[in-house]
């Protein structure tokens, strides 16, 4: 992470340390360009979500240990978007035995909740 430029590092309401670095960001925006004017949006759901879900199925393709989560918020978009909730998928790690980090892997505006995932935590 040293090499990489951090973008921000927040807090969620779990008290779990999320960051997002220019690299994962720039990649995102290349390949969703809508997510480009969304970045202010983007860690304010991860900071104050509505709602946070274990994806268990992406979790099963990740290394041992890591497990990936959705924080989804709605009422943060407007224009052709405003119906769409702004998701943020998080991968949280181990970095020591007893220290979690959570780094985004990506950010999405879906319209809907994917079945997949389960409830951990609700505002």
């Amino acid at each position: 992470m040293t090499d990489r430029k951090v973008l921000w590092t927040v807090t969620d309401p779990r008290g779990l340390s999320i960051t997002l670095v220019d690299d994962v960001w720039q990649s995102h925006i290349n390949y969703r360009p809508e997510l480009a004017e969304h970045f202010d949006q983007v860690r304010r759901a991860v900071q104050h979500p509505d709602a946070i879900y274990f994806d268990p199925t992406s979790t099963a393709e990740k290394t041992l240990g890591a497990q990936v989560y959705w924080y989804y918020k709605s009422g943060l978009l407007s224009g052709k978007f405003s119906e769409n909730w702004v998701a943020t998928i998080v991968k949280v790690v181990f970095e020591t035995a007893t220290e979690r980090k959570g780094y985004v892997e990506t950010a999405m505006l879906p319209r809907r909740i994917l079945k997949r995932l389960v409830l951990e935590w609700t505002k």
